[in-house]
């Protein structure tokens, strides 16, 4: 009875052995058939042509994010112009404060200051295209000889317009 129970026993534990390399050959088979056209895809013609394209040697090779040219954005360009446009003196600073919460609102991706003056954001580093797309609004406004309060209206409109919110309404 004994050795009944061993063979038994032994029977069962190879049975396990061989169920468990079968699992992994099957996980090396899904693995290396992942490997295997990872990087090509079927191209489309107009004519209706079908071409073997290689994805990775089409893929532009460009800087995703680029610190300098930030920076230059930031403080060299749009920081200069607003300094040099908006109004000088402390009867202007709460003025020139309500420009710059929604031009740090829109470049921080819509996060505005809390109550305890918190923003939750940094908006020097935010998105390059956003900061070419104010640079232009603050260039049109300076272009147009407009008042701060045009501006305000401008910058306040791009901020509702991309879904953060309209301060005075809280949304």
């Amino acid at each position: 009875m004994k050795e009944e129970k061993k063979k038994q026993l032994s029977e069962s534990e190879e049975k396990l052995r061989k169920k468990k390399e079968a699992q992994e050959a099957e996980k090396l088979a899904i693995l290396s058939k992942a490997d295997e056209i990872r990087e090509e895809t079927f191209d489309f013609d107009v004519d209706g042509t079908i071409e073997l394209k290689n994805e990775v040697s089409d893929m532009v090779l460009d800087a995703i994010d680029d610190p300098e040219e930030k920076y230059q954005l930031y403080y060299n360009v749009l920081h200069r112009m607003l300094q040099k446009a908006l109004p000088k003196g402390e009867e202007n600073k709460e003025a020139r404060d309500l420009i710059y919460e929604e031009k740090n609102t829109f470049l921080s991706g819509g996060h505005r200051k809390n109550k305890a003056g918190i923003r939750g954001g940094d908006g020097r580093m935010g998105y390059r295209t956003d900061m070419h797309e104010i640079i232009n609004v603050v260039t049109e406004w300076i272009a147009s000889r407009a008042g701060m309060f045009d501006l305000y209206v401008k910058l306040r409109a791009l901020n509702i317009e991309k879904g953060y919110g309209d301060p005075l309404n809280k949304k």
